[in-house]
């Protein structure tokens, strides 16, 4: 062949990683010798086996293979062909490998690029920055982040994110759970989660470093989380605001103290804490007893301040791992944990009703309070946060009935008790709107005359079920509930309209007078006025013959107001008459003060005549104080002839009680005045 012929074939032009192919020039010839040798050693005729060609008429020439003679030609060629192959091979195989190493050159820079380019990015950045493994390892890391955790470099590289050595806080102080913290959380679920308020304990001090962190997830080629990329901020600014949001969800706006929910939480915690050391929790519910009437009285901005000094009063009563909360109001819960016996609880409410006894000094007043207390005590694991609490909310109405300013401690027939009262106040307001509530009439006799004068109003309750329930069943619920303004309202018409009927049906020469009490909370509502004067002008009663009854407690909760209110009902014509006297504040202030037409003797007083001297001469001074200040008496109460006997003799005006009659219901009330007696 001419020098230039393999020039001609296509592979003398092929390259490997841009050098020539020369590997690919061996191997195309090797595989010809080889080719023809092995045609001719085996009788291959034609073109390349006969004797025409010049290697082929070589390989004509020699003995064949299987002559048993001396190596041929042909299988010379064989043996060089093969050679060949050989060498072609090496060398395609060094060029590839030389490919593959200046490949993995390339990219190792490119790598290294990145990486370089990665550190600077991470060394400029305003905020912190790290980058964590899949398996919770620190990687990579700037200046700002080791500052903003108060982590040396090794520290920082020894710290597993996935349970860290140190204490790490959520914002409200508790104890975050490290597969809470954002990194694990990008880690575990792909997500980004941002935004996330930590403290990180820096040392034994017990100083934290507080970050937000964001922490966003980057996956591997196999599509899992290869590592997380965090970014940290300072969280001083951040946990204040969280801090301050996290205090008014948890915290009373005005004293301060841990709202119900928060209470609700301290005592679930409380409860299986208990459960498992197998000791006991309990509850204190406390009550301020009459703070509407400091409320009413003085101010609700006084009151609002004598609920933060009874806040921190009551605060310096317990232990330190006691819990004082309120709930609203006037009403303030105490949290007992890990006692042995409801002792414990009941030493510090104790200490509460000592400090009690001290007055709180608020704007120049002097205010003395008392409480009505009730303790319940975890007494079974079944006992869940908002059962304790009932049942220490019922204890302290027992209290509360037994009049305040004491402690009641809870025992499972108070539940009994308290649905009793619940479903007592359910009937007690249908039954104002199905008419069971009726009026009794006490006749009031003149104790010079010895005639019918007049009657007081008396409500009483024809419950279906029950029969006749006494007032002093209903009357005190009527008025915690608000169902007494309603009632009252019924009571004014309904004893109006009686008593304008007897007085066109029975007249007199003496006009017969109509008592009617109002309760403390209707006295103070606003519709009194009119709801007074709307029963007047409807039943066509005569004004002046009406008489409004009050206690002096119900006077003096609001004594401006009460002022105003008597003077409207004096321009009316409608008489005031003090029930109950001597029995509250017996101020003789108040009775110049207000335009009183009448003081009634407390029974008590009345049951003592003739026989205590001190009751004879406190119902003698009465009368005379009275008369002076140019009101009538009546007694109440009166039982016996020798009773009555005295009181005449002490010139009292008018009296009433079981000696003259008990209550009637109208029909027999309407009778006895048709016979109009004389006692």
């Amino acid at each position: 062949m001419e020098k230039n012929t393999l020039a001609k074939f296509p592979w003398s032009k092929m390259s490997v990683a841009g050098k020539p192919a020369t590997g690919l020039v061996l191997l195309g010839v090797g595989l010809a010798v080889a080719g023809w040798g092995l045609l001719g050693a085996f009788g291959g005729s034609g073109a390349l086996g006969g004797t025409g060609g010049s290697i082929g008429s070589i390989g004509s020439r020699g003995s064949s293979l299987g002559a048993g003679g001396p190596i041929g030609p042909r299988l010379v060629l064989l043996a060089v062909g093969g050679v060949l192959l050989v060498l072609a091979a090496g060398l395609r195989f060094q060029a590839q490998l030389r490919a593959l190493q200046a490949a993995a050159r390339q990219s190792e820079a490119l790598r290294q690029t990145a990486e370089s380019d990665l550190d600077h990015y991470f060394s400029t950045l305003p905020t912190g920055a790290m980058t964590i493994d899949s398996q919770g390892r620190t990687r990579r890391f700037n200046a700002k982040a080791k500052e903003l955790l108060g982590l040396a470099e090794e520290e920082l590289k020894r710290v597993n994110w996935t349970c860290p050595a140190f204490q790490v806080l959520k914002v409200d102080g508790n104890t975050l759970n490290p597969l809470e913290m954002p990194m694990n959380v990008a880690r575990a679920t792909g997500l980004p989660a941002t935004g996330v308020v930590m403290g990180l304990e820096r040392g034994e001090d017990g100083d934290f470093a507080w970050v937000t962190c964001s922490a966003h997830p980057k996956r591997g080629e196999d599509g899992r989380v290869a590592e997380v990329v965090c970014i940290l901020e300072d969280g001083i600014q951040h946990r204040s605001a969280e801090a301050e949001l996290a205090r008014q969800s948890f915290r009373d706006r005005l004293t301060s103290l841990p709202n119900r929910a928060l209470f609700m939480e301290r005592l679930s915690q409380a409860l299986l804490r208990s459960e498992r050391l197998k000791l006991f929790s309990a509850v204190l519910y406390l009550d301020l007893d009459r703070f509407k009437v400091i409320n009413d009285s003085l101010s609700h901005e006084i009151g609002d301040q004598l609920l933060v000094q009874v806040a921190k009063r009551y605060s310096a009563c317990l232990r330190p791992e006691d819990t004082v909360a309120r709930l609203g109001g006037d009403e303030f819960v105490v949290l007992f944990g890990d006692i042995h016996s409801v002792n414990e609880g009941l030493s510090v409410a104790d200490r509460i009703a000592q400090g009690n006894s001290q007055p709180f000094q608020i704007q120049g007043h002097e205010i003395f309070i008392t409480c009505s207390m009730g303790i319940a005590l975890s007494a079974c694991a079944d006992t869940g946060p908002s059962e304790l609490i009932r049942d220490a909310e019922v204890a302290m109405y027992r209290a509360k009935a037994k009049g305040g300013r004491s402690i009641e401690v809870f025992d499972p027939s108070m539940n009994a008790q308290a649905l009793a009262r619940f479903q007592l106040e359910s009937d007690l307001r249908r039954g104002l709107e199905r008419k069971e509530f009726l009026l009794y009439y006490q006749p009031l006799v003149g104790l010079r005359s010895g005639r019918l004068e007049g009657w007081e109003a008396l409500i009483r309750w024809q419950h279906p079920e029950w029969g006749m329930v006494s007032p002093g069943a209903f009357i005190p619920l009527a008025e915690e509930t608000g169902v007494i303004v309603p009632l009252g309202k019924w009571v004014l018409e309904e004893a109006c309209r009686q008593a304008a009927l007897w007085a066109r049906a029975f007249p007199s020469d003496v006009s017969r007078v109509m008592n009617v009490n109002l309760s403390g909370r209707q006295f103070g509502h606003r519709d009194l006025t009119q709801d007074v004067m709307n029963a007047v002008i409807r039943s066509g009663l005569d004004p002046h013959t009406l008489k409004l009854e009050l206690t002096e407690s119900v006077m003096m909760r609001d004594p401006v107001a009460s002022l105003e209110a008597m003077q409207v009902f004096r321009g009316k014509n409608i008489h005031l008459v003090v029930d109950d006297f001597g029995t509250g504040y017996s101020s003789l202030s108040y009775l110049k003060r207000f335009p009183l037409d009448t003081l009634k003797i407390d029974k008590s007083f009345v049951d003592g005549l003739g026989k205590d001297p001190e009751n004879t001469g406190i119902v003698t001074a009465i009368i005379s104080l009275a008369h002076t200040l140019g009101m009538s008496v009546t007694a109440e109460g009166i039982e016996t002839r020798d009773q009555l006997e005295h009181l005449q003799q002490l010139n009292c005006d008018q009296g009433q009680g079981y000696h003259f009659s008990r209550p009637l219901p109208a029909e027999a009330a309407e009778a006895l005045l048709a016979r109009n007696p004389t006692w």
